[in-house]
């Protein structure tokens, strides 16, 4: 391999392909956590909307209309959690970054530099197919979130009424 092309790989492969990999790590970590602290919240209420529903049932310390009123808000916000987690797609996107991470580990190990030893040419021409390949995926990524948004739908305009004399 020439020195243009190993000073080429070296630069890439940490600025380009470990970067992007580092990112969508990151990501992927963010996104599952979210959906994590999602998912624990809302246990948490429909655990404490049993309990104070029990308390309230019981009339314990005479604050009936208190365990009322908590026995209502807690299955609210718990819809409201379930709902904002829906929102954000914190899974699919912690899927979308994970696949993506995923790929470029694949792609390393197509890596010219994990390859037996080679002639400069050889090594040009591996090189160039690794680049492609990685480019790919992250163009991939890129598509996805075009697909995301897609699945999004449009609120619809109410219908217009019209005025007749």
């Amino acid at each position: 391999m020439t020195a243009r092309d190993q000073q080429f790989f070296t630069l890439y492969k940490a600025r380009r392909f470990q970067e992007q990999r580092d990112f969508y790590d990151s990501r992927r970590r963010e996104f599952d956590a979210a959906r994590d602290q999602v998912l624990w919240l809302t246990g948490v209420f429909m655990v404490l909307t049993a309990a104070v529903a029990a308390l309230a049932s019981a009339n314990v310390g005479g604050l009936k209309w208190v365990w009322s009123i908590l026995a209502v808000a807690f299955p609210a916000i718990s819809t409201a959690l379930s709902a904002y987690n829906a929102f954000y797609a914190f899974e699919r996107q912690a899927k979308i970054y994970g696949d993506a991470a995923n790929a470029l580990l694949h792609a390393r190990a197509d890596s010219p530099d994990l390859k037996p030893s080679m002639d400069d040419a050889a090594f040009e021409k591996a090189l160039g197919a690794h680049v492609e390949q990685v480019e790919l995926i992250l163009r991939n990524e890129q598509a996805q979130w075009g697909q995301l948004v897609g699945e999004i739908k449009p609120a619809e305009a109410p219908p217009s009424k019209s005025i007749s004399k």
